[in-house]
């Protein structure tokens, strides 16, 4: 991912103030989370590997995150787990 021009923006040009390192850090440190959480503790990058977690029919999870994009929820609940979206790391939707 190129940060540079959302860093840029925030320094105002300057890569070296104090706002455009403090983005950078966040980046950073928040780039290893994935785009799902699960039970507010574990962190996913992609569909596969979360619906193993979930002993989950990657179809049948599919489903329930596009409907949930559809009606703009943030969380589903499948079986036991509560699956958010990362929205703090700019994520904005389940699939896409």
């Amino acid at each position: 991912m190129n940060w540079i021009p959302e860093i840029m923006a925030a320094g105002q040009g300057d890569l070296n103030s104090p706002d455009a390192q403090k983005l950078g850090r966040k980046l950073w440190l928040t780039s290893s989370q994935g785009k799902y959480i699960v039970d507010q503790v574990k962190y996913f990058k992609n569909l596969d590997t979360l619906s193993r977690y979930l002993d989950a029919n990657q179809n049948k999870l599919q489903l329930l995150l596009r409907r949930a994009d559809k009606y703009k929820q943030q969380e589903i609940i499948m079986g036991n787990h509560h699956v958010r979206l990362n929205v703090e790391n700019g994520y904005k939707s389940f699939v896409h």
